[in-house]
């Protein structure tokens, strides 16, 4: 008997950190209408635009600035590769000018630290 409470205790300690462990890195909410992944501790967001196509970038809820970010767009649709280069902007905002994305296609974004080169690679599948 007296095991069942300490299990079912455990149980419920479980139950209530995970939402606390689920937000501790950021929040997987779009702050810009786009689509948001993580890779690592880096949330990206891609958003569609209507002459471009934007990115931003933080960590645990903190924008990280783009400038200190080198970065492309690799776009896969109907069996072709795309490579965009894509522009550093003001705060964590980054940008494919004129890029547009079409419905299924696969996009990978590379990013790689100017500090220290580390790479960061996140994948979307727009619909």
């Amino acid at each position: 008997m007296n095991a069942k409470r300490i299990i079912a205790a455990m149980a419920g300690f479980a139950l209530i950190a995970l939402p606390a462990a689920a937000i501790a890195h950021g929040s997987m909410k779009p702050s810009h209408g786009g689509l948001v992944t993580m890779t690592g501790e880096t949330v990206v967001e891609l958003v569609r635009a209507p002459k471009s196509v934007d990115i931003y970038i933080s960590e645990e809820d903190e924008p990280l600035a783009a400038s200190g970010f080198t970065g492309k767009l690799i776009v896969t649709a109907s069996g072709a590769k795309k490579e965009t280069p894509l522009v550093a902007q003001k705060g964590n905002k980054m940008t494919a000018p004129g890029l547009k994305i079409p419905a299924g296609a696969k996009v990978v974004v590379a990013l790689t630290s100017k500090a220290g080169g580390a790479k960061t690679l996140a994948s979307f599948m727009v619909k």
